[in-house]
């Protein structure tokens, strides 16, 4: 099989849906060599910011010259962007090897039982742990699919863990209330290691206290060991100054957003902690790190005149971090063109969009799971009181809301995979460049 047919095998498992759980992943790691043992991690879960420490992190291990390898999820264009080293995502010929070779274990197991049958994400994981082993990474940088104490990546037994904001999200399966998806969150706290977080409310803060407290393990946390000031946000990025065990001021990182500024705090911490344990993480490979760190589809500004942002947010929380950067640049009311997935909270997104609102375009992304734009168009109607359109296409919505832009300028929000389908149509009409993916 080529790279197509390989790769559209393995999205067919997605037919399987979510199992939590580590007893699938942890015996087909065993069949394949248990790879997650030969290279050293680091485990980072959240609701949002987790993929933005991610790539801070492993920019700053990149900078002090590991050979880094990242693990992310979901990816914008291509699968191969889930899996990378020191910044190069794994080859096409490389992911048909492992996948050809991956998929015996797999349906051996899956023969002995339906329940053993590995999920999408069980099996690139274990493809991806692979693949970090044979290419002899040093650390490897692994990003939670869902939630943390179930999750597959959860058999690392990282140097540090890192959490991120906590908010609702896959109420289905975590549960339907912070401290109940805080739980599932620091359940990736392991015993005697370190934990770095830049949760800030106390409802989350007191599981994550309290779990770390009965595993040993000593927990860092913005407010109180380390923290963040004279943070300044623009177009072109974020500057703020880190007080914790060192202090570093005028860093600078092209992500944008105040919450960026924590996001990268977190990570300067989690360097910090492996400096402790012999990573000795220099102050300039910090500030390069940050500077060089891109996480394209994320409050990612694709032109200035005129203005075209595109912005993954997908959870009411997100999307009210992203409304208050906007506002905070000056640069609301916008056009929204919108797209949601059926398992989110759709009717909270546009309630936190609505503050920035000049017009909402409806649409959704060619993914089995997006909520159809004409349910998500109801919503709209219902909640929002100003000028709407739906449009079942993204290229359609797209056009349509270029061709009359209400406010400052043009939005694509509320899902990665409308921002990765965006993404793709801009790279065929040759519009515009971006920091990641249009080039």
């Amino acid at each position: 099989m080529d790279y197509t047919e390989v790769t559209s095998w393995m999205f067919g498992l997605e037919r399987f849906g979510i199992k939590l759980g580590l007893d699938n992943i942890s015996e087909f790691l065993s069949k394949i060599g248990n790879p997650e043992r030969d290279f050293r991690s680091v485990h980072v879960t959240g609701t949002n910011g987790k993929g933005s420490v991610c790539a801070f992190i492993a920019e700053i291990l990149k900078a002090h010259g590991m050979k880094v390898g990242l693990y992310t999820s979901p990816h914008l264009v291509d699968f191969r962007e889930r899996i990378m080293i020191n910044g190069r995502e794994i080859s096409a010929e490389d992911v048909v090897r492992l996948g050809n070779e991956l998929r015996g274990p797999m349906e051996e197991m899956a023969s002995e039982s339906k329940e053993k049958q590995l999920t999408f994400f069980e099996f690139t994981t274990g493809l991806a742990f692979k693949y970090f082993s044979e290419k002899r990474a040093d650390i490897v940088v692994a990003e939670v699919g869902m939630g943390g104490r179930l999750d597959a990546t959860n058999v690392l037994v990282p140097e540090v863990a890192a959490i991120t904001r906590i908010g609702l999200e896959h109420t289905d399966y975590l549960g339907s209330t912070i401290p109940e998806i805080a739980r599932e969150k620091a359940g990736i706290v392991k015993q005697g290691v370190p934990v770095v977080t830049c949760e800030r409310s106390p409802e989350a803060l007191s599981v994550i206290e309290n779990t770390c407290t009965r595993k040993d393990a000593i927990l860092r946390r913005i407010g109180k060991d380390f923290e963040v000031s004279r943070v300044s946000q623009t177009l072109n990025g974020t500057e703020f100054s880190y007080d914790g065990e060192r202090r570093l001021s005028n860093l600078r990182t092209r992500l944008i957003g105040a919450y960026q500024a924590e996001n990268a705090a977190t990570a300067i911490a989690v360097a910090e902690d492996l400096s402790r344990k012999g990573t000795r993480v220099s102050d300039d490979q910090i500030r390069r790190g940050l500077q060089n760190a891109a996480w394209p589809g994320r409050l990612d500004v694709i032109s200035k005149e005129p203005l075209l942002i595109l912005d993954g947010s997908h959870n009411p929380d997100g999307i009210m971090t992203t409304v208050r950067v906007l506002e905070g640049l000056g640069v609301t009311p916008l056009t929204f063109v919108l797209g949601c997935m059926d398992d989110k909270d759709a009717r909270g997104i546009v309630r936190a969009l609505i503050p920035a609102a000049a017009k909402i375009v409806v649409t959704q992304a060619r993914y089995r799971r997006a909520l159809p734009a004409s349910s998500l168009g109801m919503i709209v109607s219902e909640e929002y009181g100003g000028p709407q359109e739906t449009h079942v296409r993204l290229e359609d919505a797209f056009e349509r809301a270029k061709s009359e832009v209400r406010g400052q300028g043009l939005c694509v929000i509320g899902s990665l995979y409308l921002v990765g389908e965006a993404i793709q149509y801009l790279r065929r009409s040759g519009e515009h460049t971006s920091q990641g993916y249009m080039q």
